[in-house]
């Protein structure tokens, strides 16, 4: 997934990032990069969560205003239904993109060993050892590679990459995917 600064199709968008960015870009991510977009995903489906409440506490008290209290679910439930829409929105967010939330915000996007976005078996095999294992992000510092963990395990990388329309290119295409090149 490394950009075509050789004045192919998509140079446009690359002549245009900032030297700094430049030198990094179709690298591997760091441990401070990804832990950031990992809190950023965390603030993003505690909003999901807090909505799903409130709409659940709206519910019952539409059903029953007299005698309504706010609802007080079992710990294992939340936990369950936390995990779970964790689970589903990282999978989906990786298998459409490659980019969570927390990874466009960082310029950050999940690619398997062709540099495509995972397809959505190992998208949510990943995101299934990101939220139940998520220690094996530390695995960045201790390889080498910088690849997680999951990442050894499911043959995916993350690396930095600023432009959103960025596709691989294949041996037999012309294009990288830029349409405003």
């Amino acid at each position: 997934m490394t950009p075509r600064p050789d004045g192919g199709p998509g140079a446009a968008w690359f002549a245009a990032l900032p030297a700094p960015a430049r030198a990094h870009q179709g690298r591997p991510a760091g441990l401070v990069s990804r832990t950031l977009a990992a809190v950023v995903d965390c603030v993003v489906l505690g909003v999901v969560l807090a909505g799903l409440y409130l709409g659940w506490a709206v519910v019952e008290y539409s059903l029953d205003p007299v005698r309504f209290t706010f609802p007080a679910p079992a710990r294992l439930v939340t936990f369950a239904v936390a995990a779970g829409i964790a689970v589903l929105y990282l999978a989906v967010c990786w298998t459409a993109t490659g980019r969570s939330v927390g990874d466009q915000l960082l310029a950050l996007r999940v690619v398997d060993h062709r540099g495509r976005p995972p397809r959505p078996v190992r998208a949510l095999a990943r995101a299934l050892g990101c939220v139940f294992v998520p220690v094996g992000l530390l695995w960045v510092v201790a390889g080498g590679r910088r690849r997680s963990l999951q990442d050894l395990l499911l043959r995916t990388s993350v690396v930095y990459d600023w432009n959103p329309r960025l596709r691989p290119v294949s041996p037999g295409t012309s294009d990288a995917g830029d349409s405003a090149a």
